[in-house]
């Protein structure tokens, strides 16, 4: 018995031994530490955006009524570029929708496709014809209109807060279709910067 007992305390041994071997040639380790948080640096990355502006009033709904047709909402943000005087060229209020439609009518036959018609209380049925930053050139395009046929044009001075568009994105092809769509936005350029988060 005494010898039964030690061949299989032996053949317990040999076991122990070569499965520890065989684990040890399988086995890989790994340190005790894989990373060190505080020694992790973040480095910033470097990204282009958009810039659309200076915008006055009007200008910027219908410029993001263009935005929104090329990107989502959440990929652009409307800032405030400044203020500037400028220079408004409107027919005042005229008494009713037929008679506004009339004058627009008679513009539209005589070339001037840029207005709008304001609807707001204080200057319901008036046309806007164009704003200027320059007042020689608005009073230039008033003697113009005038000279086609619209005697009641009027200009007044107008401080206003200019705004712009900044797109999260210069990628090409988005500034592509931008550039073909802001000729109709007078005074407005576009240009890339850097973006700031």
């Amino acid at each position: 018995m005494k010898i039964i007992f030690i061949l299989l305390i032996l053949a317990n041994i040999g076991y122990l031994i070569v499965t520890q071997l065989v684990n040890h040639e399988n086995n890989v380790t790994l340190p005790g530490k894989v990373y060190d948080p505080g020694k992790i640096v973040i480095l910033p990355v470097q990204q282009n955006c958009l810039e659309w502006g200076n915008f006055y009033e009007e200008q910027t709904q219908y410029a993001e009524m263009v935005i929104a047709e090329l990107v989502s909402e959440q990929s652009y943000r409307i800032e405030t570029a400044g203020a500037a005087l400028l220079y408004w060229l409107y027919i005042p209020p005229l008494p009713n929708k037929e008679t506004a439609n009339r004058v627009i009518n008679k513009l539209r036959n005589l070339g001037i496709v840029s207005f709008r018609v304001k609807d707001d209380d204080k200057w319901k049925n008036a046309i806007s014809l164009a704003m200027y930053t320059d007042q020689q050139e608005a009073d230039k395009y008033r003697k113009e209109i005038e000279i086609k046929g619209i005697s009641n044009v009027m200009m007044e001075s107008r401080n206003v807060e200019l705004k712009k568009i900044v797109l999260s994105s210069a990628d090409p092809m988005l500034r592509t279709q931008l550039q073909k769509l802001i000729e109709p936005f007078t005074g407005t350029q576009l240009i890339e910067i850097k973006c700031e988060y």
